[in-house]
């Protein structure tokens, strides 16, 4: 059984959403934060997940309706987010590498 979906996006704002099933809590992330709204039935997250646009799909259907908490802004690297176990939160500071 299913229990979760995540899907990316070709969107200037939102970098992919997961969806649980069980718990009916949507994720979405953005280049600058990280938005978890609660209790979102099915049929309006598969309106969200297949809009043409999920910002407007977003602000559509889930904005309006549902309790949301933000999870806060991304680390960056580089301009890309560190994910929390992976080899970014290993490497030396910058001032410690070679070629540098």
């Amino acid at each position: 059984m299913r229990t979760s979906t995540t899907s990316y996006y070709d969107s200037s704002t939102i970098t992919h959403a997961a969806y649980n099933f069980t718990t009916k809590d949507l994720t979405v992330h953005f280049n600058h934060a990280t938005y978890v709204y609660e209790d979102v039935s099915l049929e309006d997250f598969l309106l969200f997940e297949s809009a043409e646009s999920q910002g407007k799909a977003l602000n559509k259907f889930i904005k309006p309706t549902y309790k949301f908490e933000k999870l806060g802004e991304p680390e960056l690297v580089n301009n890309r987010p560190i994910i929390p176990g992976s080899l970014l939160d290993e490497l030396p500071p910058a001032d410690y590498q070679l070629d540098n």
